[in-house]
């Protein structure tokens, strides 16, 4: 079985480097990237399973991100990412799988990535009907 690709999107390098560290460690391969261009760059020149976005990204907003990444992407489940509150209706409304805030929990993001990786194919059937319900942890 290959391994499944995980693209960790944040401008914080040392958010991206710890996440990365934690994937790893699970078995999983990493992408990263520093901001959304790179993000969608990154999306043309690897097999992407699954992306943890950070919102607070400079230039492109990290919202428009995601919608992006769920219209052209569909099958791929997206975990959001945010230090700020209360983003569970703009997730929901952007096409995300999942919401996580900021710090994050490492065993909670794994138990989370494993849940959507594995429910990827229902997932992308629920969004593209536009019944897609984040999942907030």
């Amino acid at each position: 079985m290959m391994k499944k690709t995980i693209l960790v999107v944040d401008d914080d390098a040392s958010v991206r480097e710890s996440v990365n560290k934690v994937l790893r460690g699970a078995g999983y391969e990493t992408v990263l990237a520093a901001g959304a261009m790179d993000a969608i760059t990154r999306f043309h020149t690897h097999s992407i399973d699954l992306v943890l976005l950070d919102i607070g990204l400079p230039t492109q907003n990290g919202w428009e991100t995601c919608k992006h990444v769920a219209r052209v992407h569909a099958n791929v489940p997206i975990i959001v990412i945010t230090g700020q509150a209360g983003q569970f209706h703009s997730a929901l409304a952007a096409g995300a799988s999942a919401l996580m805030e900021k710090p994050l929990d490492a065993h909670q993001l794994l138990q989370l990535t494993q849940a959507l990786l594995a429910n990827a194919r229902e997932s992308s059937l629920h969004r593209a009907q536009g019944t897609s319900r984040p999942v907030s942890a």
